[in-house]
């Protein structure tokens, strides 16, 4: 990243660059890496959307706010998000989840899929939560693009600033 580079243009170098070479691999093998990023841009963007960024991790003002736009229930959007999100942050690939209903949550992957998460039923005690990784990617990162305010708040106090340390300025 080149000294002096906008808050956008570091936005585009440190993550949607990658994640558009991460499409570039063979047979989606970048889907699990550019799935990590951006869950934890979809976290980024709903914390700040929500002034959640320096609340403590249990708090679910984000997850209400994501719910209502993904246009799925609370519940789904937990389920999405210990299924998805904390599978791919903790273990590097979605988990499987049964909830306190004993209601089973697998996950599956596929370009037939869309950007929101859904919550397929395969019977009455087994749920599938589908996603297309990169339609994901593309959306959260369009959320990000198209809401300046958000984006400000999102990032403006955590991307350090690149400098140049070549050249000496003292």
């Amino acid at each position: 990243m080149r000294p002096g580079a906008s808050l956008m243009e570091r936005f585009n170098g440190w993550f949607v660059e990658p994640i558009e070479k991460l499409k570039e691999l063979p047979e989606g093998d970048g889907g699990f890496l550019a799935l990590s990023a951006a869950l934890f841009l979809c976290e980024r963007y709903y914390r700040a959307a929500t002034d959640t960024l320096h609340m403590g991790r249990d708090n679910e003002k984000f997850k209400i706010e994501a719910a209502k736009d993904f246009g799925l229930s609370l519940d789904d959007f937990k389920c999405f998000w210990m299924v998805y999100r904390n599978g791919t942050q903790h273990q590097g690939i979605p988990q499987k989840y049964v909830d306190r209903h004993k209601m089973k949550y697998t996950w599956q992957i596929c370009e037939d899929f869309d950007a929101i998460p859904e919550i397929y039923k395969i019977n009455a005690y087994r749920r599938e939560i589908r996603l297309n990784v990169w339609k994901f990617a593309d959306f959260i990162i369009e959320k990000f693009r198209t809401n300046p305010e958000v984006f400000q708040k999102a990032i403006s106090h955590t991307f350090p600033e690149v400098k140049d340390i070549g050249s000496d300025e003292s």
